[in-house]
């Protein structure tokens, strides 16, 4: 069983990073628990998405320590996992400037979200040609959503 948080504010996709993710993981035939702990406003205020996937059914969706924290904002404080992965200047473990690979790469900081979940995708050892990935993201603007996922999984710092 894997354990996943998705952290952030309202505005950068934190639900949509998480439930293309569910959706995905559910093609590739994964059981799915997918909940959100969020403010009333709809944007600036923090969100977090808890996702488990398992091969077996999955008891209880709670999520006390996660494997992966993807932290796009510095809004909740207090969560716990092995590994995170943060937007620039939000944590001293995997910083990846999610906003500024979106400018740089499609014009928009938006698309560091879309980078953001293709770059979730590898870490949980999903391989993106084993589902439709067009299935698991909203329909506006999908073929530069997919080419962000996709420069997400294949992202690598060092090279750039």
């Amino acid at each position: 069983m894997k354990q996943i948080m998705v952290s952030g504010v309202g505005g950068q996709s934190v639900r949509v990073i998480s439930h293309a993710l569910a959706l995905a993981l559910q093609q590739l035939g994964y059981y799915v628990t997918l909940l959100y702990d969020y403010d009333s406003a709809i944007r600036g205020g923090k969100i977090v998405a808890y996702l488990k996937f398992a091969e077996e059914p999955i008891d209880n969706p709670h999520i006390d320590k996660a494997d992966i924290l993807l932290m796009l904002a510095d809004k909740e404080k207090g969560l716990v996992a092995q590994k995170t992965v943060c937007d620039s200047g939000l944590c001293t473990d995997e910083e990846i400037p999610f906003g500024q690979l979106g400018v740089e790469r499609f014009g928009r900081a938006i698309f560091g979200n879309m980078i953001a979940l293709g770059h979730l995708l590898r870490m949980v050892d999903v391989d993106i040609e084993k589902f439709d990935l067009r299935k698991s993201l909203p329909k506006a603007m999908q073929d530069d959503n997919v080419r962000a996922v996709q420069a997400g999984y294949d992202l690598n710092l060092w090279e750039d």
